[in-house]
């Protein structure tokens, strides 16, 4: 056992030295100093069932300063009033359109074929692709077309501050983004050279030619990771991209309790893991051994496993503190809940593949999409 955590720490060592380069190459969005854009920016967002905050979303987009907007907003079959708020909304604002779909064809997930319908009407050299629940800080756009120019760059996304009410949300949010930094190293999407790229569903700015080149959403029509998988497109293209944070100008509450985040959970687990069975026993035996393991041996009855054991433990912390820090607006102390947001994390991963196996696809937003062709789809893609 004092082996295997010896080699753990020896790789926990290597990701943090990883962690420490890979969030300086991070602009924060907030450090650009916004110049006036005189070119057409087209703003897509698809909204289903989003009555309680799709008004406040437009609003900010139409007070935003210094650049030109056409606004897009697409019902998406919504149930409750979204649809009869964007239409008063459409009346009132001239630079905004609202289209509303009745049905989904066959072979299509909602939301990357409301984006899809979206894209095909706009007008603008720039599209930017964002949700219905986003609020935008009145300078955000004019600050990413500003950093987009002068980086020279065909994409650009932006990671916003994820609000949480609960701690123990916080706590697994902040530990979805831990895991994701060391698994697909989001930074390297800043990094010509490197392959890896990133797509982030609240801000997705990027010229009309790289959107129409890479194949938009119909490409991905049935990704469920649609945003990473559209950065992931652009970047394997060979298209300049960038990433960055924007921690005071973008804010969503991704999801409004644990029970709703355990909910979502169910549509991107086997996605993020490409559908494999294998791959999500291998990532939770990893999880379990890499994360839970050194915890349960801090009280080992023999003092090298218990030195090795605190050795990875710190280690954890340091990765979880950054991850927090540059990631996140929560509180620091959240750190001192890794251990049970580790087992909470395994308990939703767990959850979300039974789910996902027993229903044979998942369930989002009232549809069901079958495991067959949620994997023919990766695959379609992924040869592309």
């Amino acid at each position: 056992m004092f082996w295997l955590l010896f080699i753990l720490s020896i790789f926990w060592f290597i990701i943090l030295l990883d962690f420490i380069r890979g969030f300086r190459k991070i602009t924060s969005i907030e450090n650009v100093l916004p110049e006036r854009s005189s070119e057409v920016i087209s703003v897509i967002l698809a909204a289903k069932d989003e009555e309680a905050s799709i008004q406040q979303t437009i609003e900010s987009l139409v007070n935003q300063k210094q650049v030109e907007l056409e606004i897009i907003a697409v019902n998406d079959r919504s149930n409750d009033d979204t649809g009869t708020i964007l239409q008063k909304l459409s009346n009132k604002y001239n630079q905004m359109n609202c289209i509303h779909i009745e049905s989904l064809p066959e072979g299509w997930l909602g939301k990357t074929h409301a984006l899809w319908q979206g894209a095909k009407i706009t007008s603008g050299n720039y599209l930017l692709f964002t949700g219905a629940d986003i609020h935008f800080s009145p300078d955000i756009i004019s600050k990413a077309i500003t950093y987009m120019k002068k980086e020279k760059a065909d994409h650009l996304t932006a990671a916003p501050n994820l609000e949480a009410q609960s701690v123990p949300l916080k706590g697994l949010i902040s530990f979805f983004l831990f895991g994701f930094g060391y698994l697909k190293r989001p930074w390297t999407a800043n990094n010509t050279k490197n392959k890896g790229g990133m797509g982030i569903g609240a801000f997705q700015l990027m010229t009309r030619e790289c959107y129409q080149s890479v194949g938009g959403h119909y490409s991905i029509r049935l990704r469920p990771d649609d945003d990473l998988a559209l950065g992931m497109r652009v970047k394997k293209s060979g298209y300049n991209q960038r990433l960055v944070t924007a921690l005071k100008s973008l804010s969503v509450e991704w999801y409004p309790s644990l029970a709703a985040a355990l909910r979502g959970f169910e549509k991107n687990a086997f996605a993020g893991l490409n559908y494999s069975i294998l791959r999500a026993l291998t990532a939770m035996a990893g999880v379990i051994i890499s994360q839970v393991l050194p915890f349960l041996f801090l009280f080992s009855s023999f003092p090298k496993v218990q030195i090795i054991s605190a050795v990875n433990v710190i280690l954890l912390f340091y990765l979880y503190a950054l991850t927090t820090k540059y990631l996140t607006t929560y509180s620091r102390w959240i750190i001192v809940g890794l251990p049970f947001f580790i087992l909470l994390f395994i308990y939703m991963l767990g959850r979300a593949l039974i789910l996902t196996w027993v229903r044979g696809g998942i369930m989002w937003r009232g549809s069901h999409y079958s495991l067959k062709e949620l994997k023919q789809n990766f695959k379609d893609t992924e040869e592309d």
